[in-house]
């Protein structure tokens, strides 16, 4: 892929699943010190380095939300976006920057109907691409005038419907994470596994997902309970699935409990499977990215227990860059934005100033993307990303199987 620095421009759709936060963004958004609210008409953000006069200007909206319930997410992610585009050009020789890319930051606010006010707005200013918004129902209201003025999105959505017809996902779609973990796992002589999921969208996507993986290798996911948000309901869940292991033969009994949820209810699962005397020791626990929570590894039960991850090592190297630059540890969705902004900051425009094209979003060779590593953009919309297995130690987290180097 052409993803040096020698020529700028602008890049295509990103993260969730919902018209409000999803569990793995409730659980992100706690960790996060509410940051005081950005007034919805942020200046422009100018690429900063050493650019050429002559460089034609390409205007990337940034639809974030900078006011309401999850301003300091949008806040971290702003501060992350502007450091991508800083870090970007200044490690790029004037010679070789042909555009200057600018961003203009929209506030999303609460609704889907500011998303769509905002990006009107940010239409009649000039904008050429689009990054954002954040959650899915807003990408389906913010779509069509996307399309009707001819500019990509890269939302940050991780919901697979939003994708396709210009729109891109770039987060970690729960479908790749539950694939990952399952052929690990499966690999490994976990063959017979239960599964305990929230009954929520990101539930069902989980149980499909692990359903369709271990039926094509021939193994089995049962029981499966799917549980309201509750103390009462997780521990009436969690009963039936001991009760189902403790009335099977031995050669038919689960040999681990795939646990689609993080955060709060995580704790409140792990103590229902205590109250229900589950051996720890006998049935090996797996997870999802909404296990990528250092808290995680302060749970006794959770040792040796695993997950699937983006590579580590980039990531920390981020967080690390991030606290020097803003003074505050950036909530994990930041990362998408610095991402998000660079891959645009390093990709080909065919013509100076207009938006880039499909081919040049999809390239099969994929994208190193510098907070998340190996990742690409796939011609239906979704994204691909190479993933590493995980394991909970008392000392924090361990990779036990790196991800792939390419595609």
């Amino acid at each position: 892929m052409k993803s040096s620095l020698s020529k700028f421009s602008i890049a295509a759709a990103l993260l969730l699943a919902a018209c409000t936060p999803s569990v793995q963004d409730q659980a992100l958004m706690a960790r996060v010190p509410q940051a005081p609210p950005i007034v919805a008409e942020t200046p422009e953000i100018i690429s900063k380095g050493t650019i050429p006069p002559t460089a034609p200007a390409v205007k990337v909206t940034l639809l974030l939300p900078l006011s309401g319930d999850s301003v300091a997410v949008g806040n971290a992610m702003l501060d992350a976006a502007t450091m991508a585009l800083s870090d970007s050009y200044l490690t790029a020789s004037p010679d070789r920057i042909q555009s200057r890319i600018i961003l203009l930051p929209k506030d999303t606010g609460n609704t889907p109907a500011e998303s769509a006010r905002v990006t009107q707005q940010a239409i009649d200013q000039g904008a050429n691409f689009i990054i954002g918004p954040l959650f899915s129902q807003s990408v389906n209201i913010v779509a069509p005038l996307a399309k009707q003025h001819n500019i990509g999105m890269l939302t940050f959505s991780n919901n697979r419907a939003v994708a396709g017809d210009g729109v891109y996902t770039f987060g970690f779609l729960p479908e790749q994470q539950v694939v990952r973990m399952a052929e690990y796992a499966y690999l490994h002589n976990f063959q017979r596994v239960a599964l305990l999921a929230p009954n929520d969208s990101y539930g069902e996507k989980v149980k499909e997902s692990l359903v369709e993986i271990y039926g094509q290798k021939g193994g089995t996911v049962a029981p499966v309970e799917l549980y309201a948000p509750s103390p009462a309901n997780i521990d009436a869940a969690v009963a039936r699935m001991t009760a189902s292991y403790n009335n099977n033969t031995e050669d038919r009994r689960f040999q681990a409990i795939f646990i689609a949820d993080g955060g709060h209810q995580l704790k409140n699962l792990i103590a229902s499977l205590k109250k229900n005397h589950v051996d720890f020791k006998k049935i090996k626990l797996l997870g999802t990215g909404l296990w990528d929570d250092p808290e995680i590894a302060k749970i006794p039960e959770l040792q040796n227990a695993w997950f699937p991850s983006s590579p580590p090592e980039p990531y920390l190297i981020f967080e690390k860059r991030f606290m020097a630059t803003y003074g505050y540890k950036p909530v994990r969705l930041a990362s998408l934005a610095y991402d998000a902004v660079t891959l645009i900051a390093g990709l080909e425009m065919p013509t100076p100033g207009t938006g880039l094209t499909a081919a040049a979003l999809t390239d099969p060779a994929g994208f190193m993307s510098p907070a998340n590593g190996l990742m690409r953009l796939k011609p239906d919309g979704t994204s691909e990303r190479k993933l590493a297995i995980m394991e909970v130690t008392p000392e924090g987290f361990k990779v036990i199987d790196p991800a792939m180097r390419n595609f």
